[in-house]
C-alpha cells in the first residue's frame, strides 16, 4: 500500500509539473496572438492577458499593404526551400562516409568537421570571403557559407552508424557498389533523420536575420525578418510624430510582426514531429 501511494503520489506531482511546463510554453503564444487580434486601445492598455479583447486586423493590414512584402517573402521561401534542399542533400551525402568503417579518412575528416564547432576564423574572414568569392548581394551569400552544420553532420553520421552493417553488406554479395547502398538502402530508412534535418535548417534559413543584414544591401534580394525589421524602424518613426493612432498601430504592430514570422515554422512542425523525435532520439542515443 505504501508503496502504491509513493507512486501515486509521484505521478500526481509528474503530471501537475507537466501541466506547468504546458501552461508555461502555451501561454506566451496564446499573449502576443491575443495581442495581435485585439482593439488597439486594448493593446496600449495593456489589460489583455489571455483572450483578444475586440478584434483588430489594422496591424495585419499595414504589415501587408506594401506590395514589397509579398517579394520578401518570395525571398524567403527560396533561401528555405533551395537552401534547405541542398543543405539536407549534402548533409546526408556527407554523413555517409564518415559513417562507413571501411572509408580510410573517416577519423580525420571526423576530427576535422568536429574542430570547426570550436574554432571559427570570425565575421571579418567570413565577409572576406563572400566578397572575394563574388557572392556579396547574390542570394548564394545566404546559402554556401552555411550550407552544411557541423551539428547536423555528426547527428547524421551517428544515425547511419545506428543501422545493421548487414544490410550493407547483403547488397555489395548481390554486386551493389556504395552508391547503391546509399540510395537504395539508408536514405529510405532515414525519415527519421530527413525530417530533423528539415526542421533544422528550415527554421534556420527561414530565421536568417543577420546574414542578410550583413551580405545584402540589395533590398530586391532581402528575406522578410529584415522587410519586418525595416516595418518596425518606419512605425517607430511615424509614431515619434503622428499622434496617439499611429503609438497604437505600432505597439500592436509589433505582435502581429512576430506572429506572422513564427506561424509558417509552427503549422510545419506538426507534421514531422514524429520523426523528429525519433529521429533525435536515436542520433543522441547513438
Amino acid at each position: 500500500m505504501r508503496k502504491k501511494t509513493k507512486k501515486t503520489c509521484s505521478d500526481v506531482f509528474i503530471i501537475i509539473g507537466i501541466i506547468l511546463i504546458i501552461i508555461i510554453t502555451l501561454y506566451p503564444v496564446i499573449y502576443v496572438v491575443s495581442m495581435s487580434f485585439s482593439d488597439p486601445t486594448h493593446v496600449l492598455a495593456r489589460d489583455v492577458y489571455l483572450l483578444p479583447k475586440g478584434f483588430s486586423l489594422k496591424a495585419y493590414k499595414m504589415i501587408f499593404k506594401n506590395d514589397t512584402v509579398l517579394r520578401s517573402f518570395g525571398n524567403t521561401l527560396w533561401y528555405t526551400f533551395v537552401g534547405g534542399f541542398i543543405s539536407v542533400l549534402l548533409t546526408a551525402m556527407t554523413a555517409y562516409p564518415l559513417a562507413r568503417k571501411q572509408f580510410f579518412l573517416r577519423k580525420q575528416l571526423s576530427f576535422l568537421m568536429t574542430l570547426t564547432m570550436f574554432i571559427s576564423g570570425g565575421l571579418i574572414p567570413l565577409y572576406i570571403l563572400v566578397q572575394k568569392l563574388h557572392l556579396y548581394n547574390t542570394r548564394w551569400s545566404i546559402i554556401l557559407p552555411y550550407i552544411i552544420s557541423a551539428y547536423n553532420l555528426i547527428i547524421t553520421r551517428s544515425f547511419y552508424e545506428s543501422l545493421p552493417e548487414e544490410m550493407a553488406d547483403a547488397v555489395k554479395i548481390d554486386g551493389g557498389s556504395e552508391f547503391t547502398i546509399m540510395t537504395k538502402v539508408f536514405m529510405p530508412l532515414s525519415k527519421p533523420i530527413i525530417s530533423v534535418l528539415v526542421l533544422f535548417y528550415g527554421v534556420g534559413y527561414w530565421n536568417s536575420y543577420f546574414a542578410p543584414l550583413i551580405f545584402l544591401s540589395n533590398e530586391k534580394l532581402q528575406p522578410v525578418q529584415l522587410y519586418l525589421r525595416g516595418i518596425l524602424i518606419t512605425s517607430q518613426m511615424q509614431a515619434s510624430g503622428m499622434g496617439l493612432d499611429a503609438v497604437l498601430m505600432n505597439e500592436q504592430m509589433k505582435y502581429a510582426v512576430i506572429v506572422v514570422a513564427c506561424f509558417p515554422i509552427m503549422i510545419l512542425y506538426p507534421f514531422i514531429q514524429k520523426y523528429f523525435e525519433k529521429g533525435v532520439l536515436i542520433g543522441a542515443v547513438k
